[in-house]
């Protein structure tokens, strides 16, 4: 119950419901510090509500069970299912979006889904969050974070390589994390060489 109350949250912020709880102002000030552009910003958050509404349109268990990061038109799945037909489903209805430029499947097969399990996860995210978010190195915004079975994933672009090995060493310094799977591209690569 408590994942589909986090699910169905998720859906009202990549929707843009959550922007009259942020408000709009803040909400710029926050995308002018990221790397990506206002434009670029905008374009991954309808990708991710558009791939979201898909889920929820054919397979709610992909819904439920996957997922979704987007930066500069990468997307990352990540989270659990039962077979790996769904698996694939969930890639080839990514793929089917305009503006999509790759899709990193890193969904994980299992069918021992455990409430405690994923609250594990969400501790390590928060965690990892609030380390990179009081570090006046790092610029947070550009980083997005998600655990699944207690393997960090995380893409975003980093300033330079010093920054990303600083935010690698911070994941890794926290409790619990088992592997952290990096699809950060540095600012002055491109995204073709990126992950």
């Amino acid at each position: 119950m408590i994942k589909i109350f986090i699910s169905l949250s998720i859906l009202l912020i990549y929707t843009g419901c959550a922007q009259v709880a942020v408000g709009g102002i803040s909400k710029g000030v926050l995308v002018a510090k990221e790397e990506r552009t206002v434009g670029t910003f905008i374009d991954d958050t309808v990708i991710a509500a558009r791939l979201k509404n898909l889920y929820f349109n054919n397979n709610e268990k992909i819904f439920f069970n996957v997922d979704v990061e987007v930066n500069e038109g990468r997307v990352l799945l990540t989270g659990t299912v039962e077979t790996s037909d769904i698996r694939i489903e969930a890639t080839k209805i990514a793929w089917g979006i305009s503006d999509v430029v790759t899709v990193i499947n890193e969904i994980q097969i299992s069918d021992n889904d455990n409430i405690l399990d994923y609250a594990d996860d969400l501790v390590i995210t928060t965690k990892i969050n609030a380390k990179l978010l009081i570090n006046k190195e790092i610029n947070n915004l550009n980083y997005n974070i998600d655990t699944v079975n207690k393997i960090v994933y995380v893409i975003g672009i980093a300033q330079n390589k010093n920054e990303l090995v600083n935010v690698i060493d911070i994941i890794n310094s926290v409790y619990g994390v088992k592997e952290v799977i990096n699809y950060v591209r540095l600012k002055e690569d491109s995204i073709q060489n990126a992950g």
